[in-house]
């Protein structure tokens, strides 16, 4: 099979330029060699908010960059986030100065969606060295050495191709644990959180919600922008609980009494309990996003860490490769996974002040059996918006124009 070209991104389940035959193929030989390595600057696993800005900055920079999502081109994962100042800055220098259009908050889809978009008109471009992007392709087999790293490709059809990269940024969310990367270590309890959208439109103002005294369970609505439908999530108490099982079928069941239809987004039950690498990478390999450590959803800070990290990492890359010698190339290279570490260290310390106070937080929500639960029943709590600004801080500035 030929060498994979950089370009544009290809179909679902190939990968970029093969071409379906129109004669049967001939006999290959078994002892001819295999084709060539692809070879590139950076590769970039897993096409995230994180992956995505690190391409982003990678391409911006100079660098070939080839990019593989395992998933599909489109975004499917509806939780609402907080885009922390930091990241709006990152985001708005990759041409989206409109992302949340002076709210604080958005869905992970959306700003998703937004790089995705911002990243395959670079890859559709005529630039000479735009990225090359490969959707529905994981990476299989992994080996770091001394002045690249080893990667072999597989799309969801089975093709394989292997592509030669000086670095790699793992935003995969971890997945690369199972190819021999470090494992992340549990550094918070089990914590359970059902979401799922709905079209629906709101029939309340603000955000509303009640507690269980019984079980514990937070449940919250979140109107969607322009009022559009409605984001649901069900918090379970972290430890050890009821399992994902149960918890679903409590978070339809209430669905069901409330008279949300018609999904916009599917059922997710999520375990976002707290991780992170108990020591940085010292190879060619640097781990961001959730890769090096994973935030509690309470804070809403993953996201935006993880474009934090990927921005941080390609910067440190291009500078790490124009260095000049091996020595400080290696040295740049695991900085960068320290400060990703580092990041994350911090975050997750205020994760755990934030969940540790969700027994006070969720008392000024409505008590209320949530099996019981009714429209009018659902209710905001006196000082909701005066908490959301001492946790995640001012609303941004909106825009005068622009698109959400």
């Amino acid at each position: 099979m030929p060498a994979l070209s950089r370009g544009q991104a290809h179909p679902p389940g190939r990968l970029l330029n093969s071409r379906q035959p129109t004669a049967p193929a001939p006999m290959t030989d078994p002892h001819a060699s295999p084709p060539p390595a692809t070879e590139v600057d950076v590769l970039v696993a897993g096409l995230g908010p994180g992956g995505c800005m690190a391409a982003l900055t990678a391409h911006r920079l100079g660098l070939r960059v080839l990019g593989t999502e395992a998933r599909g081109r489109h975004g499917n994962r509806g939780r609402l986030v907080v885009v922390r100042p930091k990241a709006q800055a990152l985001l708005s220098a990759v041409g989206l100065t409109d992302i949340t259009r002076g709210r604080r908050t958005t869905t992970l889809r959306h700003v998703e969606e937004r790089l995705r978009q911002t990243l395959c008109a670079a890859a559709d471009s005529v630039e000479a060295q735009r990225p090359s992007l490969h959707w529905h392709t994981r990476v299989v087999a992994l080996t770091p050495g001394a002045d690249h790293v080893l990667a072999t490709l597989q799309a969801d059809d089975g093709t394989q191709h292997a592509v030669r990269a000086r670095h790699v940024v793992d935003a995969t969310g971890g997945k690369l644990e199972a190819l021999g990367r470090t494992p992340r270590r549990r550094t918070g309890a089990r914590h359970i959180v059902v979401t799922a959208e709905y079209a629906t439109p709101p029939w309340y103002d603000g955000i509303v919600g009640a507690r269980d005294p019984d079980t514990g369970d937070a449940y919250f609505l979140i109107p969607m922008r322009g009022r559009t439908g409605i984001t649901a999530y069900l918090d379970s108490p972290p430890g050890e609980g009821d399992s994902e099982a149960v918890l679903t079928q409590r978070f339809e069941a209430i669905a069901e009494r409330l008279g949300l239809r018609d999904l916009r987004q599917e059922v997710q039950a999520v375990d976002v309990v707290q991780r992170l690498l108990p020591v940085p990478s010292t190879d060619r390999v640097v781990p961001i996003g959730d890769a090096a450590g994973t935030v509690d959803l309470w804070i809403g800070a993953g996201m935006s860490t993880a474009i934090e990290d990927g921005a941080d990492a390609a910067e440190a890359i291009a500078r790490a490769q124009r260095a000049g010698d091996v020595a400080t190339e290696m040295r740049l290279t695991r900085e960068a996974s320290a400060r990703a570490v580092a990041r994350h260290q911090r975050r997750i310390w205020l994760g755990r002040v934030v969940v540790a106070a969700r027994p006070l937080i969720i008392r000024l929500w409505p008590t209320l059996p949530l099996d019981q639960v009714t429209r009018h029943a659902l209710r905001s709590p006196r000082w909701l918006w005066q908490g959301i600004r001492v946790v995640f801080g001012r609303r941004p500035p909106a825009p005068a124009e622009g698109r959400d």
